[in-house]
């Protein structure tokens, strides 16, 4: 099923200039199931195709732990109950982008400090591991019943 959506793309930075591409079709996708196991699920779907495209253990732990984060914020603070989706797309040059897409349709991401005790610094984790490459569009599902929502996204960077 082909989706097309119209979306507002931007870095997870304050400031970020938005883009009107809509994020690609991804060449794996899987539902998450609404509830804590949301993180774990995505961690082993996303390492099980990172390890048979070859990536290295340290590239698929950096992945494993940004989309463990991810998933978490969508099982947490998405104000639309679940499922979610975890997309996998490759893009030019054997890049990879991951994305978490919940049908929250308020493109925003929960905010983060560093003072905030034990919650709060997940997507300073995801800034850091994807070398700033992140952000957050405006997306139609792609499983399931069609709605729109957010997807998480972030670029695996390769070693």
């Amino acid at each position: 099923m082909k989706v097309t959506a119209q979306t507002t793309e931007t870095s997870g930075e304050p400031g970020a200039s938005a883009a009107a591409e809509p994020p690609p079709p991804p060449d794996w996708a899987w539902t998450l199931p609404d509830g804590p196991e949301c993180a774990r699920h995505a961690r082993a779907a996303l390492d099980g195709v990172l390890a048979a495209l070859g990536l290295s253990a340290g590239e698929r732990g950096d992945a494993r732990l940004m989309v463990s984060e991810l998933a978490t914020n969508a099982h947490q603070h998405a104000t639309a109950p679940g499922p979610h989706e975890l997309w996998l797309t490759r893009g030019p040059a054997g890049e990879l982008r991951c994305a978490v897409f919940d049908r929250d349709t308020a493109a925003r991401l929960p905010g983060y400090s560093w003072t905030s005790g034990d919650c709060g610094r997940g997507l300073s984790i995801v800034r850091e591991l994807s070398d700033g490459r992140w952000g957050v569009a405006s997306a139609v599902a792609r499983l399931g019943e069609p709605g729109p929502g957010k997807a998480v996204w972030f670029v695996i960077p390769r070693d």
